[in-house]
């Protein structure tokens, strides 16, 4: 596969650019920053097609980059993330399953229903927020991008069992952090 390659390119980015700037959303908390970081994802991807090893799966080296990406802004002492599991990063449609708060509940609600989830959804990206990055990243791979360990790992830099130890600490402070606030966390935010 020749990455130089302008049309396959735009395949890829056709296959990958969603996914890459919902991770790249949830991660810096800012629509144009992320639109920033997947046109910058897609350049050095063009710009270093050497660097891909052929063999390895292209989705896991462009989320690599994302990640220097983000991890580059968010280490800015000026940019703090402002993550939203409720947002649509892109668009999508109301059906598709893309924030972490759509697995809380899955029916029509009334209205106090609603209010309440809008809390709790408030409640879980301020608990989200308190992660340090690389269990967020870990914690947004998983679950909003459902991504499996080898990929994270890959992805990350990390190994497998270093994942699955991000993913279980993130799970527990995300946990502490919903006690603090009030909520008891469930299955449907913690598995």
């Amino acid at each position: 596969m020749d990455l130089r390659d302008p049309e396959i390119i735009r395949e890829i980015y056709h296959r990958h650019g969603r996914g890459i700037f919902n991770y790249a959303y949830r991660l810096v908390g800012d629509h144009q920053r992320a639109e920033e970081i997947l046109q910058e994802t897609f350049l050095r991807a063009f710009s270093r097609a050497e660097t891909f090893h052929q063999g390895a799966r292209v989705s896991t080296w462009l989320y690599r980059i994302a990640m220097n990406l983000c991890y580059d802004h968010l280490r800015s002492p000026k940019n703090r993330p402002q993550v939203s599991l409720s947002a649509r990063a892109d668009g999508d449609s109301d059906d598709s399953p893309d924030a972490l708060s759509d697995r809380i509940e899955g029916r029509e609600a009334a209205p106090a229903e609603i209010v309440e989830r809008s809390e709790r959804t408030r409640l879980i990206e301020e608990s989200l927020r308190e992660l340090p990055d690389r269990e967020r990243s870990v914690v947004i791979l998983r679950h909003l991008r459902g991504m499996k360990f080898k990929e994270i790992a890959a992805a990350m830099g990390l190994t497998t069992r270093t994942v699955q130890n991000c993913l279980r600490r993130g799970r527990e402070k995300l946990a502490r952090g919903l006690s603090r606030r009030g909520l008891k966390p469930d299955k449907a935010v913690m598995s």
